[in-house]
């Protein structure tokens, strides 16, 4: 039977005491704000982020996880005797974490050599964000503790992550105008129309799917969302930052859908709120049918033939996919 180590980053959202509990390690990601750095998930809470955020003007930056990190967490899981370690990863096209995993991996097996036919590692591209990685990574982890074998939890997240989708809406435009995704004047006549945009995010693409007028109409329109796209039976997963009586909402109203629960209920937390805002409100689920597009990233970095020209062209991807929402967010204003 194989021993499975797997390993995901802090973007992931899910609490590092819930990950420990199923065995899975967390890498953090870095956020600096008001001149200080800190290791997501280990040296500051979601909830400590968003005070922060409140304080200043400036908008915070991460850092993806380092090589050096991915090397010692490979190290360790050598040393304890196991037979295959997955990472999965945050969006490739939005982070340097998957090519950070690939040069751990070269380095590893450079400098045990020993360890080739006996340690395998597979590093996943999960072409997403947030909980809509970290569900499937947890539910691997079980699936490995039953009996089940890495090319079965592989072919699982095949399937999962070709039919995830994200659904999001900041209750501000404030984030989004200083991260550079509209301009101020977009997000003045936002915020002073009251638009509140429903954004998907779908093979880390970017596109708003609907406009609400008010706070009290975003959990109505997700469930719409919902209620056209969404696999009843599947796992879904909800996001929260400080909006929680709309999480509240949103929560009975897919339940109610599905018939069940969703998998978590997790807070944003800071590398996902530098993007959106404190006052986000998200949902993750999968659609009803695959996408039929497999490995959209992992065929990017086989072009590109070396990690160092996909991290090139990954980062023309994400540039692109950020001028795609501003265009979206700019219809939704002009078109209200």
């Amino acid at each position: 039977m194989e021993k499975i180590k797997f390993i995901t980053d802090t973007a992931c959202d899910i609490p590092l005491s819930t990950a420990l509990a199923q065995g899975v390690e967390e890498a953090p990601l870095t956020v600096t704000i008001l001149g200080k750095s800190y290791r997501e998930s280990y040296d500051i809470s979601p909830q400590e982020f968003y005070d922060l955020c409140a304080q200043t003007k400036e908008l915070p930056v991460s850092a993806g996880v380092n090589s050096t990190e991915y090397y010692s967490r490979l190290e360790k899981a050598w040393e304890e005797g196991y037979t295959a370690v997955c990472i999965v990863c945050i969006n490739a096209r939005g982070s340097v974490c998957y090519t950070s995993a690939c040069h751990a991996r070269e380095d590893f097996f450079e400098n045990h050599p020993e360890a080739a036919g006996r340690l395998r590692v597979e590093i996943v591209d999960s072409r997403t964000y947030s909980i809509a990685y970290g569900i499937p990574v947890m539910k691997a982890a079980r699936m490995a503790k039953n009996g089940k074998s890495l090319d079965e939890i592989l072919s699982f997240f095949d399937d999962w992550f070709d039919r995830v989708e994200i659904y999001f809406c900041p209750l501000s435009f404030e984030f989004v105008r200083r991260s550079g995704r509209v301009s101020r004047t977009i997000a003045f006549v936002g915020d002073t129309l009251g638009i509140r945009p429903v954004i998907h995010i779908i093979e880390g693409k970017t596109a708003a799917d609907a406009k609400v007028r008010g706070n009290g109409k975003i959990a109505e329109a997700m469930e719409k969302i919902a209620v056209s796209r969404m696999l009843p039976a599947g796992d879904y997963g909800i996001l929260v930052g400080t909006p929680r009586d709309l999480a509240e909402d949103l929560e009975r109203r897919l339940t109610a859908y599905t018939g069940h629960g969703p998998a978590v209920v997790e807070s944003a937390g800071p590398c996902i709120t530098i993007n959106g805002g404190p006052q986000l409100v998200a949902f993750c689920c999968l659609s009803r049918t695959p996408r039929g597009e497999f490995g959209i990233t992992g065929k990017l970095y086989q072009a590109a033939g070396t990690v160092a020209g996909a991290a090139v062209k990954t980062a023309a991807a994400a540039a692109g996919s950020v001028a795609k929402v501003g265009e979206e967010l700019l219809k939704n204003v002009l078109n209200k």
